[in-house]
């Protein structure tokens, strides 16, 4: 039990949010915090359900999604990554589906110790409103990305940005199947595998299933922006 408390304590640390909670602050939200597993496929929440607290990923990968008669994935949560912010702050429902694409864990914090940290510490509140307007901010990203950008340059653009910022070239790893990708998107399967072998007759990735490699990171930049990036064009 204290090393479980100790590994909660440190997930917590390390998140932003947390960042200027004092130690002892930290060991009490941990003592408190439920530990969750969910295998691979299994629901961790529905929409319209309240989320018990602030969702942290320990390890794994769950996706935020809404389903209708189709399913778009809204985002994807990994190790170290939270969820819940708004639906725990506000008491309402969670507004999405929640699932895992692998064997997760996740440190569920509840939301009254959380909300009283709110009212007595002004800089977790603050880096708390920070998180979940940056929430806020990728959302209408994707959303002005969908809308005013093709297909091509999402991908290009999704790729670029799971490499790091200054590498000519990188090897990165989808982080959930194609499908799901695709779907997070805002594009069919057939239309990204189209679009990953068009990539690799250009010259710009080489794909081995999940794995990638970035081959020339300058003109993937300029795939992204809808140029050819090739000289003259």
């Amino acid at each position: 039990m204290a090393q479980s408390r100790a590994l909660a304590s440190a997930l917590l640390a390390r998140l932003p949010m947390f960042q200027h909670v004092a130690r002892p602050q930290l060991a009490e939200l941990a003592r408190q915090a439920l530990e969750r597993q969910a295998a691979a496929g299994s629901v961790v929440a529905r929409r319209g359900e309240v989320p018990p607290g602030l969702m942290i990923v320990r390890y794994g990968l769950v996706k935020l999604s809404l389903i209708g008669e189709s399913e778009r994935v809204l985002r994807l949560v990994g190790p170290g990554e939270t969820f819940g912010e708004a639906a725990m702050f506000l008491g309402q429902p969670l507004p999405v589906d929640v699932s895992a694409l692998a064997d997760t864990a996740l440190l569920v914090v509840p939301a009254a110790p959380l909300l009283a940290l709110i009212e007595r510490d002004p800089r977790f509140a603050r880096a708390l409103l920070a998180s979940v307007c940056q929430r806020l901010q990728m959302l209408v990203m994707d959303f002005e990305a969908t809308t005013l950008h093709g297909a091509r340059e999402r991908l290009a653009a999704y790729l670029d940005s799971l490499a790091p910022r200054d590498a000519a070239a990188a090897s990165i790893q989808l982080p959930a199947p194609k499908s799901v990708i695709a779907s997070r998107l805002g594009m069919t399967k057939e239309t990204l595998s189209r679009l990953l072998r068009a990539l690799i007759d250009e010259g710009l990735i080489e794909v081995s299933r999940r794995d990638i490699s970035l081959l020339d990171r300058a003109r993937l930049a300029a795939a992204a922006r809808g140029s050819s990036g090739l000289a003259g064009g």
